[in-house]
């Protein structure tokens, strides 16, 4: 136990609230999935709170497209693969991890009990440590202006044509969980990029490719 209350950053003072966050449905009628509920809402009004108070020059559109991409199912999923939380899941017989959102849902119900056992303030400070790379990316991101619509731009203008992704899982414990190759057919030139979701891989991939370009005058 004391090994997720160190992944997360929190050590629970009444365990029984992560002992049942960690209930899945598949094993007891007594399970997380109220947790999980209060989980999504502290998470959405979190993600919302911080946009709104850290990125004050992006319009609603903006604002919305950035906090939809993270508290995604991909997203929240791949957060909790890299806390290792599927280590610790109470399943049911015959219910696998693989292929569903029960390492996302999860997360939630964590963060639900992390909440009950303390308050916001408190809750708000683990996200900030949970979430950090997310926001991160976005700066990354945004200094770019989108990425894959300006690389879009360049190679309409440039050759008439538009530029390939194609996406593939790795496997591993990395957190950096898909790899995006962007190729550019007529330049010749191809660009690697991980991420977190496959959307965020592709992003890093044609971040690096306009670097490329610039590299080669192109």
């Amino acid at each position: 136990m004391k090994e997720i209350f160190s992944n997360i950053g929190y050590s629970f003072k009444d365990v029984s609230l992560i002992d049942l966050a960690l209930t899945h449905k598949s094993l007891s009628s007594k399970n997380n999935e109220r947790l999980e509920f209060l989980g999504d809402a502290i998470i959405n009004l979190y993600i919302s709170e911080r946009l709104f108070n850290s990125y004050s020059d992006l319009d609603e559109g903006k604002l919305t497209r950035h906090k939809a991409s993270i508290v995604s199912r991909d997203n929240l999923n791949s957060i909790a693969y890299k806390l290792a939380i599927g280590d610790f899941i109470k399943l049911g017989k015959g219910e696998k991890l693989e292929g569903n959102s029960i390492l996302g849902n999860t997360f939630e119900a964590l963060v639900g009990a992390v909440f009950l056992d303390s308050d916001y303030a408190t809750t708000k400070i683990v996200l900030d440590n949970l979430f950090k790379e997310d926001f991160l990316e976005i700066d990354e991101i945004d200094e770019w202006k989108d990425p894959k619509s300006r690389l879009q731009e360049i190679v309409q203008k440039k050759y008439k044509s538009l530029p390939a992704y194609s996406v593939k899982e790795t496997t591993g414990s990395d957190s950096m969980r898909f790899e995006a190759t962007c190729l550019v057919r007529e330049a010749d030139m191809t660009s690697q990029g991980k991420g977190k979701t496959r959307k965020r891989s592709e992003s890093q991939a044609a971040i690096n490719m306009l670097h490329l370009m610039d590299e080669n005058g192109s």
